[in-house]
């Protein structure tokens, strides 16, 4: 037997009922499980689309999802259901809550910030570029990301914002339950203090799946290559 294959299982019908009304025809048998890991194909109207990873991961008792699938148009639907299912998805547009996501990245000596911002599930804008503060390695990066992406929010008169995050600090040093010890921290908290638009966080981790996630950790790891900031 597979392992983990019950934890698996249990997952893999969950999402199955919430997809089963887009993709009729979900191919799953035996075969499908093996150790950490769950796979099925899917059709629509007798057309392969390709095929759904899902991975389990026991230390951390979190699920992933990796999609194999043959256009961008499937992994446009499943993506925000799999958020949806594992708690974070989006707010709807009408709400007027934009969503940010944020992350930090540190190759080989350079820093990366990476942000993307949302309204439902449409992407208003990203953002990507390097950090000068590399001593503090891809802890500046997030923070930067922050910054970066709410100061767009101020030029375009947004009024309320939900910043996801994967770094504890993130939401940590803004409401000043961490203490601010060098200057990229201390400048952070400082322009949090300052900022008039209502923020919401929310922790998202790592590798999870969460497409828009790992869009801004793509974009945080594109700055890190780019030549530093002035």
């Amino acid at each position: 037997m597979a392992l983990y294959r019950k934890e698996l299982e249990a997952k893999v019908i969950e999402f199955q009922k919430l997809i089963s009304e887009k993709f009729q025809d979900i191919t799953f048998h035996e075969a499908s499980f093996k150790d950490y890991l769950s796979m099925f194909s899917l059709k629509d109207k007798g057309i392969r689309l390709g095929k759904v990873l899902i991975y389990y991961k026991p230390s951390k008792k979190t699920f992933s999802l990796k999609l194999n699938v043959s256009d961008a148009e499937t992994s446009t639907v499943l993506a925000p259901m799999w958020d949806k299912l594992s708690g974070q998805d989006n707010y709807e547009a009408a709400s007027a809550i934009y969503e940010i996501y944020v992350d930090g990245s540190y190759i080989e000596g350079k820093t990366g910030y990476g942000a993307v911002i949302f309204l439902g599930d449409d992407k208003i804008a990203e953002f990507s570029g390097a950090a000068q503060a590399t001593q503090f390695r891809q802890f500046a990066g997030e923070l930067k990301a922050v910054i970066v992406a709410l100061n767009w929010c101020k030029k375009n008169s947004v009024k309320k914002a939900r910043v996801n995050y994967d770094y504890e600090g993130v939401e940590k040093f803004a409401l000043l339950k961490w203490k601010a010890k060098n200057e990229v921290s201390q400048y952070y908290a400082d322009y949090m203090q300052k900022l008039s638009i209502e923020i919401q966080w929310r922790h998202i981790k790592s590798h999870t799946g969460n497409a828009k996630n790992d869009l801004a950790d793509a974009l945080a790891k594109k700055g890190a290559l780019e030549r530093e900031e002035k």
